[in-house]
């Protein structure tokens, strides 16, 4: 009974969503017209340049594994910019489909999802997280459990305009593991939505190992420089 409850209720969620944003064949970037069940056109779709490689971010003697869905250019960037700052969803659901393509085709595994976490007061002020949304369309598509593990602490300044050391300074001591977040001997996927010197996903994966995690693996939207 409870499960059947629980398909209702994303039913119902699903058709909701479809009246909040109709299909309507166009491009949700240049709105030209679009295959059918698809957001971007083929124009859009080629300007993705696509990351084939894994990465390795290390500091400190110590190092994690990192994939990244595309670098920042081109129809990656207008789409995360239209999730983070114009509260497109649409955008959430696209990059997070790809985003789980991705792990398919590298044939990553993992026990949990989880996300870079952001402020009380950046909540309030945005109303979302556009990390935690990208975790939980991955999270659907893949059938695999998202949970929210990690804290952050402490407002920090605006990441962009700073170096690389500034980056690290701004970062450091604002993440910190939940109190009631278990995460003993299991594989973690940590979600955010752009990579650039990766002090922010670096410190979330710190505190993840810390609980106990068996090891981390990054995911972000985008590939970034400074």
């Amino acid at each position: 009974m409870g499960n059947e409850f629980i398909s209702v209720l994303k039913y119902i969620k699903k058709c909701v969503l479809q009246v909040v944003y109709p299909y309507n064949e166009d491009c949700i970037i240049c709105k030209d017209f679009c295959e059918d069940g698809k957001f971007l056109c083929s124009s859009c779709e080629n300007k993705i340049n696509y990351c084939k490689e894994k990465f390795e971010l290390s500091k400190n003697s110590k190092k994690y594994s990192y994939y990244c869905l595309a670098y920042y250019s081109k129809s990656i960037s207008e789409l995360i910019l239209r999730l983070k700052y114009k509260s497109d969803f649409v955008c959430a659901n696209v990059l997070g489909e790809k985003m789980a393509e991705l792990i398919v085709k590298n044939n990553l595994l993992f026990d949990v999802i989880t996300f870079v976490p952001a402020t009380k007061q950046s909540l309030k002020k945005r109303g979302y997280n556009q990390s935690e949304l990208l975790a939980k369309v991955i999270s659907e598509v893949l059938k695999i459990k998202m949970i929210s593990s990690l804290d952050k602490i402490k407002e920090t300044k605006d990441q962009i305009g700073l170096n690389e050391e500034m980056r690290w300074q701004n970062i450091l001591g604002s993440y910190k593991l939940s109190s009631l977040t278990k995460l003993k001997n299991k594989k973690i996927l940590l979600v955010d939505d752009v990579m650039t010197t990766g002090a922010t996903t670096f410190c979330c994966a710190e505190e993840l190992i810390k609980g106990e995690a068996n090891c981390v693996t990054i995911l972000t939207a985008a590939k970034s420089k400074l």
